[in-house]
């Protein structure tokens, strides 16, 4: 009995202070039939662009088209003209070009400077670099079926660095269709070594919806034991980075990555020793002006994008020996 009064009396102390049971609230971004859903399940990577238009919750609310294997619509057409030389990209909600319209997305930008090249846009919102590498393999395996990419672009944004090992952080950010959180697939460091760990849902601890108490245990928990990981991030990052590298030569691609957000200025120590390309497109990201995001959550809006396809393009023309199109500048 003492045990009852206790804990009814803790929970009403909790409550008294301004805490209060866990509310489900749903993603709408994976909420089937919502017409902001871009995405659908997806057992390995957690969640992959759905084929069909969706509309963005940004400013403007830009229609975005998406193809099937998850890909970002590049050209008015999913069937290329010509399908020479083909360039990979990879990443996450930067690279997915969430928040504008087809045409002004850096990757569309890019295929239209370089007809004769045939990109493809594999970037997925809310992915880490663990969840591009495992998209990358996946495109290699059963999209490319003749002539596999001479080049991959990554882009990197210094949140990733919290996602590749699924920090509390970013787990409180993200919950499936029915409210509950997930932790996307991930890395961690074991006795130096990275280990893999797969899509999880994270179910409600029992009576985590009707107390106080149980949450706040649930919480603590989460944040000091589960997944109190971001220390691990930069290390993490740095090994992640180095498989994708060797994934790439193993196919025998290019492999660039494009820094496109560094807030937090943390990209040298990340790339700090790394030995493929780094391109640092992020100069006008970094200071989150008001010019170059969308209203929101503060995705580039199109004239970002237009200075990303920029920025690339010049590394593309003096590396691939391609020959940008002047006249869709």
């Amino acid at each position: 009995m003492s045990l009852v009064v206790s804990a009814l009396s803790a929970e009403y102390v909790l409550r008294f202070s301004g805490f209060e049971p866990r509310v489900l609230e749903a993603n709408r971004f994976f909420v089937e039939g919502d017409e902001a859903t871009w995405s659908e399940p997806d057992g390995e990577l957690g969640w992959v662009n759905k084929p069909g238009v969706s509309v963005s919750l940004e400013h403007g609310n830009a229609p975005m088209t998406f193809w099937d294997h998850g890909r970002r619509a590049t050209r008015l057409n999913s069937d290329a003209e010509s399908k020479n030389r083909p360039v990979m990209i990879v990443g996450g909600s930067n690279a997915q070009s969430y928040g504008v319209v087809d045409q002004e997305s850096f990757p569309f930008l890019l295929a239209q400077l370089f007809p004769a090249l045939w990109i493809e846009n594999f970037g997925n919102g809310g992915y880490s670099t663990a969840q591009a590498l495992l998209m990358a393999e996946r495109a290699v395996s059963n999209f490319y079926k003749d002539e596999q990419p001479e080049l991959i672009i990554l882009t990197f944004a210094d949140s990733h660095v919290a996602r590749n090992v699924s920090d509390q952080s970013w787990v409180y950010s993200i919950s499936d269709s029915e409210g509950r959180f997930v932790s996307p697939p991930h890395y961690r460091v074991v006795n130096g070594e990275l280990v893999f760990r797969p899509f999880e849902t994270i179910e409600p601890w029992v009576l985590e919806t009707s107390s106080a108490m149980v949450t706040l245990i649930h919480h603590i928990w989460m944040q000091s034991f589960q997944f109190n990981s971001g220390s691990e991030g930069v290390a993490v990052t740095q090994k992640i980075l180095s498989r994708f590298a060797a994934f790439a030569e193993q196919i025998g691609a290019n492999f660039l990555v494009v820094i496109l957000e560094d807030r937090a200025q943390v990209s040298a120590e990340v790339f700090d020793g790394f030995e493929p390309p780094v391109l640092d497109c992020s100069e006008f990201a970094r200071e989150a002006s008001d010019d170059y995001l969308l209203g929101g959550n503060g995705h580039p809006n199109a004239m970002l994008h237009s200075h990303f396809s920029t920025c690339v393009a010049r590394w593309m023309a003096s590396n691939l020996g391609v020959q940008e199109n002047l006249e869709n500048r």
